[in-house]
């Protein structure tokens, strides 16, 4: 009886396309029963998403296009984790970045972008959140800053198919008390 839980093993791997801190990989298993099959896989640097409340509970987002979906979208502040930095640590600098708030910092979770790709996402919860700066985003960033209040956060961000990172949203409401 074959065991349809046990690992593929990787018999080849090519880098097909690499930039901006993402690659994609060509790569060739062994399953299970032994047949052979290629799949293209995702990597990249972790990232995270942090859902910011100001003092009077108002939710910060980056409003900016992005080409995959060629939308305009919401989006928690976030990005990648760089090499030797901690994931809270990403969250806060990404927030400041992005936006120019600062607040208090926590974990929500962590969860894993999607089935073909090693991508690890980390959610967290940012309270008291206070502009304290100029937003400073990357060269390739063009965000408007918005606020909503937690209602319309709920029912038409999450809701309405306007927004990235819905998991890390959904974790942090969660870790809130707030679904």
């Amino acid at each position: 009886m074959t065991d349809t839980t046990a690992s593929w093993r990787e018999r080849e791997r090519t880098t097909v396309f690499s930039k901006f801190g993402r690659s994609v990989d060509r790569v060739g298993f062994e399953l299970p029963d032994g047949r052979t099959e290629e799949f293209c896989l995702k990597r990249e640097n972790p990232g995270g998403a942090v859902l910011a409340l100001t003092p009077d509970r108002r939710v910060i987002l980056a409003r900016q296009y992005r080409p995959g979906p060629d939308r305009v979208l919401y989006e928690l502040p976030g990005g990648l984790v760089d090499p030797g930095e901690q994931a809270a640590d990403a969250a806060a600098r990404e927030l400041l970045e992005e936006t120019g708030y600062r607040g208090q910092v926590r974990a929500a979770g962590s969860y894993w972008l999607d089935a073909y790709s090693d991508v690890r996402r980390y959610a967290f919860v940012a309270t008291d959140c206070v502009k304290v700066a100029e937003p400073r985003p990357e060269r390739n960033e063009f965000i408007d800053v918005v606020t909503v209040d937690l209602r319309e956060f709920r029912t038409r961000v999450l809701r309405g198919g306007e927004m990235t990172d819905t998991a890390a949203a959904y974790l942090a409401l969660d870790a809130l008390g707030l679904l």
